[in-house]
């Protein structure tokens, strides 16, 4: 899937050092998610493991150079015969940003689903992120469902706010 400057792939092994990199800021873009910061190398094995159902794309420059990544993982789900989709993280460099990768690693990801029968797509992004929203309002309908987190280790309880 190309879009202007973009062209959007598989994540390839060559393509480890600069997902690392992204993958530390983006963990940076938001300081109040629980969890462990530290996933980056993680991920990339589970990536490129064939027994874990973890995808990841990369949309490149003209130089083949990652500018940002998408990971996905599609599963079962009981209102469908066909799988759905969970664009779990979506990031473009900051300097990268404007130049339509989001946008085409998102139609690249709806283009593998079409081709294997899923039933959607679906993610999250925060309330305040109205850059973000801006492009998902373009590409798909909002959904009014509220998402909520049941921690089950220390590492994944946020901060409890009294009410």
């Amino acid at each position: 899937m190309t879009t202007r400057e973009s062209r959007v792939r598989t994540a390839m092994p060559k393509d480890r050092a600069v997902f690392l990199e992204m993958w530390d800021a983006f963990v940076a873009t938001d300081p109040n998610e629980p969890g462990d910061r530290a996933m980056g190398a993680t991920n990339w094995t589970r990536i490129h493991d064939p027994a874990c159902a973890l995808g990841c794309l990369v949309a490149v420059d003209a130089d083949d150079r990652p500018q940002g990544f998408l990971l996905h993982l599609a599963f079962p789900f009981t209102w469908s015969k066909g799988e759905v989709c969970y664009l779990q993280d979506l990031y473009v460099k900051e300097e990268a940003r404007g130049r339509g990768y989001a946008q085409a690693l998102i139609q690249r990801l709806a283009a593998m689903g079409r081709e294997a029968g899923w039933f959607k797509i679906f993610w999250m992004t925060q309330a305040d992120n109205h850059t973000a929203q801006r492009l998902y309002d373009k590409l798909a309908l909002r959904s009014d469902f509220l998402r909520y987190d049941l921690a089950l280790t220390a590492a994944a309880s946020p901060a409890r706010v009294e009410r």
